[in-house]
């Protein structure tokens, strides 16, 4: 049964095409899911993908690119020829279109704006005013809303005729003349009341909406904690001008884990697989020469104590565990911390507590692991003198229960303070993280080495 699923799912994924064979691929691309489809074209080269999605009905191909991450389908719009590249366009939901359009040059962009219809190509330029990272960026124009004079028989004549435009209809909202959102239509209200009714009189008036300003994240948390399908969109004049819907924040939640995970190691968020290795360079060259100063710094810390290292070497051996250990510790907090402030679970209020927790936690993760390694170090060097292996395991565990308390406390703490002076907490806590429990691991082990050498080094 295995063997024949795995034989399926090969047949699913075709090996790159000879020449001339574009044409089967489309035919064997059109039977396919979109997802299914995108996945196909992801994995062959551009410009064949590019001539697939030319061959292919516009409708279809725009269903599959859009299914695409939108760098992945920037780049198969670039290989088709613009007249091609502008109608599968035009096909896409307007938000979808602009999220490719996002990742093309600017002269082809105006090229196939220029290809589309005066309504598409208002419509994009209308979408792009808006940053990619707010409500505004993600929603699409196209929401079902109705005049609140209309009759109920006028707005079922109106949805009626709608619904042959737009792909879906989640909700239907009530507008006044100046295109103020003042409610939102059930259906089943509409469809039970008596036709000559106003439809102000039947609406719902407490419609919840986002505002076009807000950030994607926060629009993220709010679809997640009311189960919304979709919510309206609504300018600083409470004007309806679009929709968010489910699906977008489902890309939108997905992305942004992503690029938290990037910025963690102090990868650029826009970075992908196929980005351009300049592109990779000037977006982690800036942090990596932070995190080189900060290196000194610990690199400084450790020649403090040179003539201690140089009195008993063993101490060189150790420091790693001592700066590892605590290095693991704070990324574990701030990991807490950051996903916190990501859910808008964090604030000045529950810091206090926070920090309180974080210190109970390393002190007894340090007490552990401290004692774990008194206990190996005894072992591997009380054969050449007890007293001096009992010495170095108190003084690595002394160290190491320290550095894990700074290292959770400074784990939790610093991600909330970057953000508060207005840096991204993924990308720019892990370097001053790692510089703290660096600087006082080495400081903390070595400076105990210093006040208990005698003991250290007395015979055996």
């Amino acid at each position: 049964m295995r063997a024949e699923e795995e034989e399926k799912d090969d047949s699913r994924q075709p090996a790159p095409p000879a020449p001339g064979e574009e044409a089967r691929v489309a035919e064997h691309v059109e039977e396919l899911a979109a997802a299914d489809g995108a996945a196909v074209l992801e994995k062959l080269p551009s410009d064949v993908s590019a001539e697939v999605s030319e061959i292919l009905d516009p409708r279809t191909a725009a269903r599959i690119l859009a299914e695409m991450d939108p760098a992945s389908a920037a780049v198969v719009i670039s290989d088709m020829e613009k007249p091609e590249a502008a109608m599968v366009l035009a096909e896409m939901d307007p938000d979808d279109r602009v999220d490719i359009l996002a990742h093309v040059s600017p002269e082809l962009h105006d090229a196939l704006l220029a290809e589309m219809s005066a309504k598409q190509a208002n419509e994009t330029r209308s979408l792009e005013q808006y940053p990619p990272e707010t409500a505004g960026g993600i929603m699409t124009p196209q929401v079902t809303a109705l005049p609140e004079d209309y009759t109920v028989e006028q707005a079922i004549d109106e949805l009626r005729r709608l619904n042959e435009q737009l792909e879906q209809m989640f909700y239907v909202y009530v507008v006044d003349r100046r295109g103020h959102l003042v409610g939102v239509l059930s259906m089943r209200d509409l469809i039970l009341a008596r036709p000559q009714r106003k439809v102000c009189d039947i609406m719902r008036a407490d419609v919840q909406s986002v505002p076009v300003a807000m950030d994607q994240e926060e629009v993220a948390r709010l679809f997640q904690r009311y189960n919304y399908l979709a919510m309206p969109v609504v300018d600083e004049k409470n004007r309806l001008v679009g929709l968010i819907t489910v699906d977008d924040v489902v890309d939108v939640m997905e992305r942004e884990a992503t690029e938290d995970v990037q910025k963690l190691f102090g990868a650029g968020a826009e970075e992908r697989l196929n980005s351009p290795w300049i592109f990779s360079f000037k977006k982690r060259v800036w942090w990596l020469q932070v995190n080189l100063a900060t290196a000194f710094l610990a690199a400084a810390v450790v020649g403090l104590f040179e003539g201690t290292i140089a009195k008993l070497a063993i101490l060189a051996a150790y420091m790693p565990i001592v700066a590892g250990m605590g290095g693991n510790a704070s990324a574990q907090a701030m990991s807490v911390t950051i996903r916190g402030l990501a859910m808008g679970e964090v604030d000045r209020a529950l810091l206090r507590h926070v920090l309180l927790r974080e210190a109970l936690v390393g002190l007894g993760t340090g007490l552990v692991c401290g004692l774990t390694t008194l206990i190996i170090a005894f072992v591997f060097h009380s054969g050449e003198s007890p007293s001096r292996a009992v010495a170095l395991g108190v003084v690595v565990c002394l160290a190491l229960i320290i550095n894990h308390l700074l290292a959770c406390v400074s784990g939790a703490s610093i991600p909330f303070f970057m953000k508060r002076l207005g840096f991204d907490p993924a990308q720019s806590a892990t370097i001053f993280a790692t510089t703290v429990t660096d600087v006082a691991g080495f400081f903390a082990f070595l400076g105990l080495a210093t006040l208990f050498m005698d003991w250290l080094t007395a015979p055996a």
